[in-house]
Formats: structure tokens, sequence, C-alpha cells
């Protein structure tokens, strides 16, 4: 059983109005914080929003104008991280993509600002920065709308002793947008709207070890045998035939995997260790926007996923007694049943005590809570 506790609309220089002059919360992120839930949201309108959730509504504590839209929204070591779009000094007349992040612990000072190179190249992609992932506290990865990946490290003797992240590394590769990340021990997996897959090895600086797509080898080859010399033509591949909209790391008893969702409308399980695809599951035309782990009330994994159409499937992710078969279906949330989106759901954020959040193109944000045994 579900509940779903509460929404807003984010809704602020609208009066009122809906549909499609509503802006659209493209991430939202959980801050858990002297025993309260606090919810950052990122939202086209080029704000980040800062929400109390208590009492079962919404109250907005601040608002951060970043002039322009909010792609992405990572908390993590108690640091809020933004991923956007705006106007660099340095180049006033277009815009760049752009990491700002702010210290939560002192959330008067200035965010630290992310840089191609100090004073020269103020900004920290050419175009729009579509998605964050923080590695053991230290370490950003970010990836544009430009297709490049690139790797930061925090220097604390930056800045004039400020402290700072720097660029360590670029990766170049997506001819896209750059929608997934995602790292098991030394490998980086990225995803993007070209319809691939790309594994780098960050024990190797960063190279690229194997391309996953639609023309990928067959199932069963090594990542480096295909295209190596001598090899055959590549086989029709396991890989996705549309635009890659997301990644997320699995490991279990049988090891580790990292899932990935397409606005092909499936979700597939590659093996982390060898890139073969184990797994796949098709939602039918309705492409898969984004997808997030969250657990029932007994802390078994389930996976949340949602959709171009505005509904949102909970599936289970390992077979278990009482469901012999990965990713089947288990609850469906959609607004012509019980609650959804209308347009695709963006975003989606595990809480605590069972709660999990959703945010989409129609504006609004959902607050859904695990009431009772979803039958795994």
């Amino acid at each position: 059983q579900q509940s779903n506790n509460s929404n807003y609309n984010n809704n602020n220089n609208n009066r009122g109005k809906s549909g499609p002059d509503m802006y659209a919360v493209t991430s939202v992120a959980i801050w858990e914080t002297q025993g309260q839930v606090k919810i950052f949201t990122g939202s086209k309108d080029g704000f980040w929003r800062l929400w109390n959730f208590a009492g079962n509504a919404f109250v907005k504590e601040f608002e951060h104008n970043m002039g322009g839209a909010v792609e992405c929204l990572v908390v993590a070591s108690n640091f809020l991280f933004c991923g956007f779009e705006s106007i660099s000094p340095a180049l006033p007349e277009i815009t760049v993509g752009m990491v700002h992040a702010w210290n939560l612990a002192n959330p008067t000072e200035p965010p630290l600002e992310f840089h191609m190179q100090p004073n020269l190249i103020p900004y920290a992609h050419a175009t729009a920065v579509t998605k964050l992932l923080v590695v053991d506290g230290q370490k950003i990865v970010s990836g544009s709308r430009d297709g490049s990946v690139k790797l930061w490290t925090f220097d604390a003797a930056a800045h004039h002793g400020k402290g700072g992240f720097m660029l360590a590394q670029s990766l170049h590769g997506h001819a896209r947008e750059v929608t997934g990340l995602a790292v098991v021990d030394t490998m980086l997996w990225s995803s993007s709207t070209d319809g691939s897959i790309r594994i780098w090895d960050m024990a190797k600086n960063g190279e690229c070890q194997h391309s996953i797509t639609m023309a990928s080898g067959p199932a069963g080859t090594p990542p480096l045998a295909a295209g190596s010399p001598g090899a055959p033509p590549p086989a029709p591949g396991q890989g996705h035939t549309n635009a890659v909209t997301g990644l997320v790391p699995f490991t279990s008893a049988a090891g580790s995997f990292i899932l990935s969702c397409s606005l092909d409308g499936t979700v597939k399980a590659w093996n982390a260790a060898t890139g073969q695809c184990v797994a796949s599951e098709s939602h039918g035309q309705d492409g898969v926007v984004s997808m997030s782990m969250i657990g029932d009330q007994n802390g078994k994994p389930c996976l949340l996923i949602g959709l171009e159409s505005g509904n949102m499937w909970i599936r289970n992710l390992e077979p278990t007694p009482k469901i012999n078969q990965a990713f089947a279906p288990v609850v469906l949330l959609s607004n012509h049943f019980s609650v959804g989106h209308v347009g695709a759901v963006y975003s989606l954020a595990k809480g605590p005590s069972g709660t999990f959040y959703t945010a989409g193109d129609d504006g609004k944000v959902l607050v859904f809570q695990i009431t009772g045994d979803l039958g795994l």
C-alpha cells in the first residue's frame, strides 16, 4: 500500500496558472539535517528552492536565482551541488555550463564555483551541466549537454587557501547530452542521449574501455574484444535503440550491476564487471525518463521508474519467494487511477521511512510513502 502525502506546484511566477505555463521541475535532492527532512528542488525557471516538509505540506524556506535553467541538484557531504546553464561574465553574450557548490554548514558563504581554468575559463562546460555525481565525498563527476564528462577533485590550497574543486580530467566520446553517471570500483559508467553507454577505466587515466550501443557486439563478448584487430564485424548488440536517460548501480549477492533506462521503453541490467547485458524489461511505447532505488517497509530494494506519460512503476529487482521474476511490476502510480504526473517524470529521490519524492514536466513535486507490504 502507498499513500500520497502532498504536492507543490512550481508556480511562483504564474499566479495560479497551470498546464503549459508551469515550469518543469528537473531535480529533487533530499537533505536530512538535525532530525528534519528538507527538500531541494531545481527548475527550468532558473531557481533552486529549499522546502521544509512538515505537517503534510511544503513550506518554502529559501530560493536562489541561478540566472538560467537548473538541470541537476545533488546533496552530498553536507554540500549542495547545482548544475545549470547561465551567462558567465567572461562570455556575456552566450550561456555556458556551470557548477556551484554551497557548504550547507555555512550556507551564507558564497558558493564554490567550478572553473575549467581559473580566470581564463571561469565555467565548467561549454553548455548546460546536466548530470552530477559525488564520489567518496572528494571527487565530483559532471556531464554536459555537449557530451563531455569532467572529473574534479577538491584542493584545499586552491583559491588562495579557501579551497575549491579543480579540473582533473576531461573525457570525450559522447556525441550528445550526458544523462547518467555511475561508479563501480575504478570503472566510471556514463550514458547519453546519443543512445550509448560508455565505460571508462579511472585506473588507466580515464581510458574508454567499452561503448555499449545498439550496434555493440553479441551477448557474451568481452568488452575489449569488440573492435579489436582481426575481430569480425559486430553483430547487432543488446544496447538501447533510443536515448539512454539514466544509470543506477545495484549490488546484490549475485554481484555488482548497472541498470540503464531509455526512451526506447526498456530498463536493462548490465554486469558491472563484464559489461554484458543480463536482463531487459520493456514498458512498451512509453519511454523511461528516470529511475531510482527505493525500499519497501522491510528494506527490500525496489526500482522506481518514471515514464514519459507521467506514470510511475515500482518493480522488484530480484526474484523472491513470492515473485520469481526480476523486474516484475509491483505497483503502478498513475493520475488515471490514483496520483501521478502529467507529462514526463524527470526526477525521483528516495527519502527516509519509506518515502520517495517525484518531480515532473507538470511543475509538481509529489511525496509518497510505502505504508504496507508490497508483496515481495
